[in-house]
């Protein structure tokens, strides 16, 4: 049986947000045709970590680009990026980083009905509205010099998010995302203890319980007992201890849209990480998966970043064709995942 992720509200139906992506798509396409540098006859063959232009990044000095993201390597083990440079953004997509995307492409966005500050992950946002920030922020980044030819920003892969959060090499990378979800069970952002320790992330602690009583959040059951994180809902990005690697939020705050399908039927994208009404031991575990359709919207809804070399994707200025890396597709890779698949969004409206 299908997964599927804790209670959210209704996916909401706006056709001004259709609209909005729609709009979007032609922009984007636009941009491509612009300023998408041409494939040179010669590429550099040479290994995408010692051909990184943009200097060396370490946690300790993490590449920052012109939103002021910071991204640090995470080493890959497996898949079709096996052994080669993928930088992760160490928090989640910020709000100003979004509001900056619809600002410049004037589009609306739904936020959610919760204060949020401009550090604060964006949520309310699909997996196709997050693919689409990638392809813009590519261009951006090109534009600026911020980026060269053969690197793009993109959504990670599954097993890329695996390796982030510290369970790689335990998985297969060559399953489907959803044929690995809670099959490890002892594994937990924060390390082996059950129940979290104090500080260990934004989840469904006692906080929460004033809340309920007064009846909001009361799809909520059974929050943390003895936990409190101080936040009720979505707090600032980096609010909390980040891993060996120098990520932060990967087990709560918000849960984190990957590029692949989540199962054979090719319809669902996968997600991935806990979020700020998560309490079940099940649903914190690292190698937890979720997935619903790519235009579904939710208030513990965003993703996070990552750059990568584009050389496995072929280059084509249609959008339509366009998934991962700017006319990008990934497909079935050899010796990798079978989840990742570039498809044209669909604008029909969520189920449920």
């Amino acid at each position: 049986m299908q997964a599927t992720p804790p209670p959210l509200p209704p996916p909401r139906k706006s056709k001004s947000v259709w609209l909005g992506t729609t709009v979007t798509i032609l922009i984007v396409a636009v941009g491509i045709m612009l300023l998408w540098p041409k494939r040179e006859p010669q590429r550099d063959r040479r290994s995408p970590a010692s051909a990184w232009p943009m200097g060396p990044v370490t946690k300790g000095k993490p590449f920052v680009n012109s939103l002021g993201m910071k991204f640090v390597q995470v080493p890959i083990q497996g898949g079709p990026s096996d052994g080669q440079l993928v930088l992760f953004s160490v928090w989640d997509t910020r709000v100003e980083d979004y509001e900056a995307y619809h600002e410049e492409i004037k589009t609306p966005w739904m936020k959610p009905d919760f204060e949020q500050g401009p550090t604060h992950p964006a949520v309310n946002v699909s997996w196709t509205n997050a693919t689409l920030f990638c392809q813009w922020l590519t261009l951006r980044e090109l534009a600026a010099h911020r980026l060269t030819t053969g690197w793009c920003y993109r959504l990670p892969s599954d097993h890329e998010w695996s390796c982030a959060v510290g369970i790689g090499e335990r998985e297969d990378a060559g399953k489907l995302p959803m044929e690995k979800d809670r099959k490890i069970t002892d594994a937990f952002p924060w390390g082996t203890q059950w129940p979290p320790p104090d500080g260990a992330g934004n989840f469904a602690g006692e906080e929460l319980q004033p809340i309920i009583a007064a009846g909001k959040y009361t799809w909520i059951k059974n929050p943390l007992a003895g936990y409190r994180d101080h936040f009720v809902e979505t707090a600032p990005v980096g609010s909390f201890p980040g891993n060996r690697f120098g990520l932060f939020d990967l087990g709560g705050n918000v849960v984190e849209w990957c590029e692949d399908f989540a199962d054979e039927r090719h319809s669902a994208r996968v997600l991935r990480g806990a979020d700020w009404h998560t309490s079940q031991r099940e649903d914190l575990l690292s190698s937890r998966r979720y997935s619903t359709q790519p235009i579904s919207i939710g208030n513990s809804l965003g993703f996070r970043c990552v750059i990568a070399s584009s050389e496995r994707y072929s280059v084509s200025r249609s959008v339509e064709n366009s998934r991962g890396c700017i006319g990008g597709n990934t497909g079935v890779n050899e010796g990798g995942s079978r989840g990742i698949a570039i498809s044209t969004p669909s604008l029909e409206p969520a189920s449920g």
